[in-house]
């Protein structure tokens, strides 16, 4: 039985053949009078100011976190929160700074621009294989003592997104592939909400005439060879000196040599370093 029970009702959660879950299905919790009621809460908040916080005990019935952040992503625009759980300093982060241009960095975001099927991903699905080295990382989730994040990816249309963020403290393990199963199996219920609370109602926003992507490859292009600002590109998106080899088709050797011209070439000596300059960057070109 899932976790909805009843027979009349059972087809919203018989859907295991999703790429994005594991051969062996994650069982979902039995039915229980506080998943019924927090359902019953959704239903009736939907398309309300009051969905976010329904929202937020709904998916905590089946996969408990500790904070959540819901933005879009539209266009050329930077995103939008249209809620968030976060205090003051948290927000500054993950909302404010992170708006300002650092996002370009976030591999929920890149997923996003790559058109990935849309559901629930964990972050380590998607980073490279040393993100959590990474100064992007240790800025978003370090300083703010995060210990993981799990995104609900929802496609509105072309090049418009929304980002159900799901965060978990250093307190608490990580995301499991159990938990991001289990997510997936109600995604319709989550889809439905999100759409008619979100979709219809909200404001468009000014996008920029130049593709966010483009203004980040023009970081240090004057200063740069090609290979140099594609290989800071790679390391700023917390890809490892091995990674970058396979992914270039290169020795590491090669990669090295080439990192420590950049760092040369923009007077720095650290990816601490090329992180803050970066940001600075992003900052004065106004995204």
């Amino acid at each position: 039985m899932g976790i909805l029970g009843g027979r009349h009702i059972s087809l919203v959660l018989v859907m295991d053949a999703d790429p994005r879950t594991t051969s062996e299905q994650a069982p979902l919790p039995q039915p229980s009078k506080s998943w019924i009621e927090a359902v019953a809460g959704l239903v009736r908040a939907s398309g309300t100011e009051s969905f976010p916080a329904a929202l937020r005990t709904c998916l905590e019935q089946v996969c408990p976190f500790d904070s959540m952040v819901v933005s879009t992503y539209t266009d050329n625009a930077a995103p939008v929160a249209l809620y968030h759980d976060l205090d003051e300093m948290s927000a500054a982060v993950t909302v404010q700074f992170y708006a300002t241009g650092p996002y370009l960095l976030d591999p929920f975001y890149l997923a996003c621009r790559n058109n990935v099927e849309p559901g629930a991903y964990r972050l380590l699905d998607l980073a490279p294989k040393d993100f959590l080295r990474s100064n992007y990382y240790a800025t978003f989730f370090r300083k703010i003592r995060i210990h993981d994040e799990m995104a609900i990816l929802l496609r509105e249309r072309e090049n418009a997104w929304i980002a159900i963020s799901l965060a978990r403290s250093r307190r608490q393990r990580r995301f499991d592939e159990a938990d991001r199963d289990r997510l997936n199996r109600i995604l319709p219920i989550v889809e439905a909400g999100a759409m008619r609370t979100w979709h219809a109602d909200r404001q468009a926003v000014p996008a920029t005439d130049t593709a966010p992507q483009d203004r980040l490859r023009g970081f240090a292009r004057d200063l740069l060879s090609r290979r140099e600002a594609e290989i800071v590109q790679m390391i700023l998106q917390g890809h490892s000196t091995p990674s970058i080899a396979t992914e270039l088709g290169i020795a590491e050797g090669t990669v090295k040599v080439h990192r420590h011209h950049a760092y040369s070439k923009l007077g720095i000596r650290s990816q601490s370093e090329l992180f803050a300059l970066m940001t600075r960057y992003l900052i004065e070109t106004g995204l």
